[in-house]
């Protein structure tokens, strides 16, 4: 049974391995006529995107496109592909989204994926119910949500966290939480699900802070407070 017709469709399309996909979210993309993304993102999927208008997005044209992009939702099926699952970490683009479907009224339906929050927990056998989570992939001020950080490990849970996406983001939360006198052990968790997955492990805040190497954009750190 196929997906009904005239929607915008903001579909979850996993942490990085097309695998992940799940089949609601392909059924979405076989029924669109317009599949919008970021290049990363579309370039995963390509195998079943022939014969279709694919849109980029980038940081640069992103609201412009969204305008566009949407406004063919008012006539024909549209996808636009999210990285992990659009309820997870991504609040400020899907809202972006749901603000400019309203203005032109059109139906927007979010399609859940896997998110790169599930493949941590699953990769350290860790269950959601003993973990905060926290993004610091947003744009403006981000000390609230470092102060998130804090109480989630002053209340002795295990802190996730995507830190901001530049290449020194994991040393940046680690000298925050230095600096608030925590003392924890982190995993650092690099392009979860993609072939090139990397994990490092940190025993304390000082060794994080002094870590040289460069960290991808893709990064989600596992905060473990020690007390």
């Amino acid at each position: 049974m196929r997906v009904s017709k005239i929607t915008v469709y903001i579909v979850g399309v996993g942490p990085g391995d097309p695998e992940y996909l799940t089949l609601k979210g392909y059924k979405a993309i076989r029924d669109s006529v317009v599949v919008a993304g970021w290049k990363s993102v579309l370039e995963r999927f390509s195998p079943i995107l022939e014969g279709k208008r694919t849109v980029v997005l980038t940081y640069k044209n992103e609201s412009e496109t969204l305008e566009e992009v949407i406004e063919i939702g008012k006539t024909e099926n549209v996808a636009i592909l999210d990285h992990g699952d659009p309820s997870v970490s991504d609040w400020q683009f899907v809202e972006k989204i749901k603000n400019i479907a309203a203005s032109k009224g059109v139906k927007v339906n979010i399609i859940s994926g896997v998110s790169s929050l599930n493949i941590a927990l699953s990769r350290l056998g860790l269950d959601i119910n003993f973990i905060g989570f926290v993004t610091l992939h947003v744009r403006g001020d981000i000390s609230k949500f470092l102060n998130d950080i804090l109480n989630i490990l002053r209340m002795g849970r295990v802190a996730i966290v995507i830190p901001e996406p530049h290449k020194d983001g994991p040393q940046k939360v680690a000298k925050f939480l230095y600096d608030n006198n925590l003392n924890c052990r982190i995993v650092v968790f690099e392009k979860l699900s993609y072939d090139d997955e990397k994990r490092r492990v940190y025993d304390n805040l000082v060794s994080l802070m002094n870590e040289k190497n460069d960290f991808s954009d893709l990064t989600m750190m596992v905060i473990f407070p020690k007390f």
